[in-house]
């Protein structure tokens, strides 16, 4: 067994290289209903970004797709590896809004000395915090990674580049069971949800 096999996010490497989705909603929803991909954790850290990438790199539609993606995937790896568990709590920073902004990064060139790029990502993540701290509690990476898909992509579309499509549908959650501080009804994504 390679190293590289050894990793637990070798799994969803391998699903992001055989799509074709541009609808990152959607490409995320189908990684999350995987049974290796628990309710909680930091591999949220790495599949929002990783989901944005992906779906980029499809619209983008380059017939070096998988030589881009496979580099964009591996760099998405290592920065969300800096992501504990938990930092939602212990930095102030839900780590699904971090993953986005990693991608957005990844996408731009951002470096620590360019300006291009720099403040269009803070402000993006700025809008994602802000939108998952509206949604409800902590301790839902689940919630918070749709809700950080569902806003970042219009950012990355903006971009000017390749199109990726937003999704009208709003997911059902299977796993609300498996979270024992579920907002139960009261979260948009519960399949018995009250306004």
């Amino acid at each position: 067994m390679s190293v590289s096999e050894k990793r637990p996010q070798e799994w969803i490497i391998n699903k992001l290289m055989r799509s074709t989705s541009t609808t990152p909603a959607v490409l995320m929803e189908e990684v999350m209903a995987d049974e290796r991909c628990r309710a909680f954790g930091p591999i949220h850290h790495f599949i929002v970004g990783a989901t944005l990438l992906t779906c980029w790199r499809n619209a983008e539609g380059s017939p070096n797709r998988d030589v881009l993606l496979t580099d964009d995937l591996e760099e998405m790896l290592e920065r969300s590896s800096c992501v504990p568990g938990a930092v939602c709590a212990r930095w102030g920073v839900c780590g699904a809004a971090a993953s986005a902004g990693m991608a957005y990064a990844i996408v731009r060139g951002n470096a620590p000395l360019r300006n291009e790029g720099w403040q269009e990502g803070q402000l993006m993540v700025s809008e994602l915090l802000a939108r998952i701290a509206q949604s409800g509690s902590p301790r839902c990476c689940k919630r918070d990674s749709r809700v950080a898909i569902a806003a970042a992509v219009s950012h990355f579309n903006a971009l000017g580049g390749p199109q990726m499509k937003e999704s009208n549908k709003v997911p059902i959650c299977a796993s609300y069971a498996f979270n024992t501080v579920c907002m139960g009804v009261y979260c948009t994504f519960h399949p018995g949800h009250v306004a």
